[in-house]
């Protein structure tokens, strides 16, 4: 239930962990956040060298020809995962929000707020109140619900809803359920906003959600849609929502966030994105019938969104200071469907966007996109390759593995040093699980996702 989580609805940021809370940090995060990570680099190499890592590697690689010859793959692609990471890293502290000067007048944009719903009785009403408590002008916003077939009470509280808040509450009822794309076109069709604004209804914004989501879309014409951050609703639920609190807030906070420096955010959340109306109506009809495969595309409608708008020759952006709290799984199962889903879309939208990355598609920034791209897309075969050389080290030279194993939470402890940037919390220590899980029992999430790409199932529906 929303209430076991937390009440307050002027939260803008993550929330704390119970375990401990680091205040000395909140001056002076940068410097101790660079600080700690080249201590922390320098440190796993130190271990490295006095455990024999890198000595056990060369006798263990040269132990058999299939290994010998494995050699050199591993060795150029860790070479450029390391460079790839230190470039990131230099990017993402690069990386700040956009803000309004002091004093600074602005003239907010009209904002239609689009929260397609199905079965989501126990949250709709919550997140239209957070909506309509937000601090955005109230005679800017109005909020449209689309009720998309659901079996549950969602269209009783939507109307619910209505009766509190009147015509700023528009609410459309889809009698079966028609896909989360034709919800989303249904209420586009008729907002009356020049911004766009998408929010789940398993969710709830902070108050200055809106405001800071639509500022780069006022500042600069040629952004075209604004990514918020997502963090845990549920953080506190159990182990896997505390794992998964670090895993959407590195992904947020330092994955879209050096992608913004250089304005190709590849995936606009549907959780909290904003949009300008008049790009979309340019593509909108394509993208709401997209086939892929001779198959529609049922899911992903978020990243297609994206890449549809960096195709038209837009930037998108990243807002670290537009929050919105959502729930996420708390079982092993459901965290399994929910990346399948997302690594399909992923696979598919990579297809499309290397059809005309090397394009010019745009006027500037057009180098650093094709270099991310190409750097994300190493690191899938590099993970699988890695996993299967381990586990064929445990046959060979059992006890390289045990050392292994050791050195590999030395490094996910480092590289969880990056949440305490933005989240000054020792909550970051269930990184060192989550990097584990991620290693050894989510290897195959990527592969398997591209042989089924055409399956179009939503899995938790």
């Amino acid at each position: 239930m929303w209430e076991k989580t937390f009440e307050d609805i002027e939260l803008e940021s993550q929330p704390r962990s119970l375990l401990y809370s680091l205040p000395f940090l909140k001056e002076k995060a940068d410097p101790v956040a660079i600080f700690l990570i080249i201590m922390g680099s320098a440190f796993v190499i130190i271990i490295a060298l006095k455990v024999r890592i890198f000595h056990l590697w060369a006798e263990f690689l040269q132990s058999t020809t299939f290994l010998r010859v494995s050699t050199y793959p591993l060795l150029i692609s860790t070479i450029i995962i390391v460079s790839g990471i230190i470039f990131r890293t230099i990017l993402w502290f690069r990386y700040k929000p956009e803000s309004l000067e002091m004093g600074e007048n602005v003239e907010w944009p009209y904002v239609s707020v689009i929260m397609p719903a199905l079965n989501e009785e126990e949250l709709i009403g919550k997140a239209i109140d957070s909506i309509f408590s937000s601090n955005y002008p109230g005679d800017k916003l109005e909020v449209i619900a689309i009720n998309d077939g659901s079996s549950d009470l969602t269209f009783h509280y939507m109307m619910r809803a209505k009766r509190r808040y009147g015509e700023r509450l528009k609410v459309i009822n889809f009698k079966k359920n028609m896909g989360k794309r034709k919800a989303l076109y249904s209420g586009l069709k008729v907002s009356r906003g020049n911004i766009v604004v998408t929010v789940d209804t398993d969710s709830k914004i902070g108050r200055s959600a809106i405001k800071n989501l639509v500022i780069p879309l006022i500042k600069d014409n040629s952004v075209g849609a604004v990514a918020g951050r997502v963090a845990a609703l549920n953080e506190r639920e159990n182990f896997l929502t505390r794992m998964l609190s670090i895993r959407y807030s590195i992904s947020f906070d330092f994955g879209r966030a050096y992608q913004s420096v250089y304005g190709t955010v590849f995936v606009c959340p549907g959780a909290l994105a904003a949009y300008r109306k008049n790009v979309l109506y340019s593509f909108i009809k394509e993208w709401v019938n997209q086939r892929f495969m001779n198959a529609p595309c049922l899911h992903g409608e978020d990243r297609a969104l994206t890449t549809y708008i960096l195709r038209a020759g837009y930037f998108t952006k990243y807002q670290s200071n537009a929050v919105v709290y959502t729930r996420v799984p708390s079982r092993f199962l459901q965290m399994n469907r929910m990346y399948i889903r997302w690594t399909r879309s992923y696979v598919r939208e990579s297809i499309l966007f290397a059809r005309f990355m090397l394009s010019r598609y745009r006027r500037k920034h057009r180098v650093l996109p094709v270099l991310d791209f190409v750097f994300l897309n190493l690191l899938h075969p590099f993970h699988v390759f890695s996993v299967f050389i381990i586990s064929y080290s445990f046959f060979i030279h059992p006890m390289f593995i045990l050392r292994h194993l050791a050195f590999l939470v030395i490094v996910s402890f480092f590289l969880s040093l990056y949440y305490l940037r933005t989240n000054k919390s020792m909550v970051f220590l269930y990184g060192i699980p989550y990097a584990m899980i991620t290693a050894f029992l989510l290897w195959w999430i990527v592969p398997f996702s591209a042989l089924t790409l055409k399956n179009q199932s939503w899995m938790t529906r």
